[in-house]
């Protein structure tokens, strides 16, 4: 009986998070109450507080729902890439693309985090929690950024931070764009070839293959 009790509380929290992200991708989250989100899953206000403190903690739960432990993600294509700095980079970034485009549930979480999501004191915590992951993410491009330098591969006008700082910006820009206009920026088609374009400027080409142009980011 009490796992029966356990998987029908994991299913009734399941139910409510798929409600949130409805009408919070509806409605945008500041216009958005606990009422709507109790009366689109069918339940009562109680049930939603039985799980969750609040909105913001609503909010952080269903987006972490989509996101992946960065710490296993890193190793996996670490591991791919037989431990190469700049194709783990590359990977990553394609990984991230890729699951944009072919996971419904990562796009529709990342329209409301992205385009519904207001920057208001009520949603301070849950934005909070997307700027640690942020600082979480710079920290570890800006690692494998210097072990690129120290390979002698990263373009000597870039340092590491800059590289790192100027990678996530693009990420975000891609996120943003293709989310708000998919048509104008096709990642199905392009993903592999715009970051080609951000990358070509960072990297030296391998030796015997002459080099990039040396631009700065």
């Amino acid at each position: 009986m009490a796992r029966k009790t356990k998987e029908e509380a994991e299913a009734t929290r399941e139910r409510l998070l798929d409600a949130a992200e409805a009408v919070f991708l509806r409605q945008g989250v500041a216009r958005t109450t606990l009422e709507a989100i109790a009366r689109q899953a069918g339940l009562t206000r109680g049930a939603i507080y039985w799980h969750f403190r609040d909105k913001s903690d609503l909010l952080e739960a269903m987006a972490g729902r989509v996101r992946p432990p960065l710490a296993e993600l890193v190793e996996s294509h670490c591991r791919e890439a037989d431990g190469d700095p700049v194709e783990t980079l590359r990977q990553l970034c394609l990984f991230g693309l890729r699951r944009l485009t072919d996971d419904p549930r990562h796009r529709r979480v990342y329209t409301i985090l992205l385009h519904r999501c207001e920057r208001i004191d009520e949603i301070n915590p849950a934005v909070s929690g997307q700027d640690a992951l942020i600082r979480e993410v710079l920290t570890l491009f800006e690692g494998l950024f210097e072990r690129a330098r120290a390979q002698g591969r990263l373009n000597p006008a870039i340092t590491p931070r800059v590289a790192a700082t100027g990678l996530h910006a693009y990420m975000a820009g891609l996120y943003s764009q293709y989310l708000r206009e998919p048509d104008d920026c096709d990642l199905d088609q392009h993903a592999e070839a715009l970051l080609e374009a951000f990358f070509g400027s960072l990297f030296l080409a391998p030796e015997g293959a002459g080099e990039l142009p040396g631009r700065t980011v």
